[in-house]
């Protein structure tokens, strides 16, 4: 049985975020990717161990916020989204954990403003350039692109996360997906944007060797999405930064083996607790 979370919108600059919070102490923010929610996280909160004060957002117009006329979907404008709602939360100094777009996004922030991020974890983090499979590429295309994503089914969006996301689709919470792709369906064209704005992860690669806090890089071995040699060159760019990979685990290592996810994250941030 995890900790308790309780949910809540918060006001920011950049739009109406909900968010799930539990837990007290040192705050952790943790960031997930393009077509999915804080929810991506609901397996890792029930290994968060005492003395962490866990909040995962829903990143503007993802689940259930939404975005002001202040926010852009770039790397840039979600970046600065999560400074917003630190501030809004008056968080002056976190530690961040980003899956996927998320870990690119966490660059972003760990890069742009070093003082305010104490310890960051990247998972499985869209960050350097790399071939994107196919199924990413073709809503790239203009016309293409708009007609897909109108025809993007309940079907098509569970067999995306079944065969892309798991390595073990056994491990997949089939509900939870299914309330992705509801959140999904009622913000396509948002959803759309966010694909098309993050899909060059270059203006992230370019400021990687910036993060100067300690960096855990965790990598599930069967990622069909961001390959693990992605992982190992952000091991090289990253000061300090330390690659740990899970065996016969997918793009989602904290939803499909967040046993081994947690104690590799918990044992980091234990060594690194006087940064």
């Amino acid at each position: 049985m995890g900790i308790m979370a309780s949910k809540k919108t918060i006001s920011t600059p950049y739009g109406e975020i909900g968010l799930s919070e539990s837990g007290e102490g040192n705050p952790l923010l943790m960031i997930h990717g393009l077509f999915a929610s804080g929810e991506t996280f609901n397996e890792l909160r029930d290994h968060i161990p005492k003395g962490v004060r866990a909040i995962t957002p829903d990143l503007p117009d993802c689940g259930n916020s939404t975005a002001s006329a202040e926010f852009r979907p770039t790397w840039d404008g979600y970046a600065r989204s999560v400074i917003g709602l630190a501030d809004s939360l008056g968080l002056d100094r976190f530690d961040l954990l980003g899956h996927s777009m998320g870990g690119g996004i966490s660059i972003t922030v760990a890069a742009t403003w070093p003082k305010r991020v104490r310890r960051l974890v990247l998972v499985d983090a869209i960050s350097l350039p790399y071939t994107v499979p196919l199924k990413g590429r073709l809503p790239l295309k203009p016309i293409l692109g708009e007609l897909l994503f109108r025809m993007y089914g309940r079907k098509m969006f569970v067999d995306y996360f079944e065969n892309d996301v798991f390595f073990d689709s056994s491990r997949m919470d089939r509900d939870k997906v299914l309330r992705l792709f509801d959140a999904f369906a009622n913000k396509r064209t948002a959803a759309l944007e966010a694909l098309r704005a993050t899909a060059n992860p270059s203006p992230v690669g370019e400021i990687v060797s910036n993060v100067s806090c300690p960096t855990l890089i965790l990598w599930g071995e069967k990622d069909a999405l961001v390959p693990l040699e992605v992982g190992r060159r952000l091991e090289d760019l990253i000061p300090g930064g330390e690659l740990h990979v899970i065996n016969n685990c997918g793009h989602s290592p904290v939803e499909e083996n967040p046993d081994e996810a947690s104690r590799i994250i918990w044992k980091f941030m234990d060594e690194m607790k006087g940064m």
